[in-house]
């Protein structure tokens, strides 16, 4: 009789093992959203500038007005990210002094679900 139950004991263990490890793989949620960063230089330079401000806006308008939706300055690898953002069409821009002499670049980058890009703005 104790054969019996120790059997029918490891066979409801080996049950209730099996049926708890069997569990339904999901899929992961596609991504909504896309990253950005993006590096600055100047002209004919092959570094990046640091401590420079760059503006990011929702449209031509906003950045000829300086109206960001974001504005962060570059880091110490020269770059700025600005993280993950709705798709769209951004307008980004950056304005700076060198040795005197001033430099500005602008650009405009489509943002897409489930992209991250990595651009550079070269000031002229």
């Amino acid at each position: 009789m104790k054969s019996k139950i120790i059997v029918f004991a490891f066979l409801l263990l080996g049950l209730a093992a099996g049926f708890s490890g069997c569990k339904k793989d999901e899929p992961e949620p596609a991504k909504t959203t896309g990253g950005l960063v993006v590096k600055v230089q100047l002209t004919g330079s092959t570094g990046y500038l640091t401590g420079v401000e760059v503006g990011l806006a929702t449209s031509q308008a906003n950045l000829d007005n300086s109206i960001y939706l974001q504005d962060k300055v570059t880091d110490a690898n020269g770059q700025v990210n600005f993280g993950q953002l709705n798709p769209a069409n951004y307008y980004y821009d950056c304005a700076t002094t060198v040795a005197g002499t001033e430099y500005y670049g602008e650009g405009q980058v489509q943002i897409v679900a489930g992209t991250d890009l990595e651009l550079t703005l070269t000031l002229k």
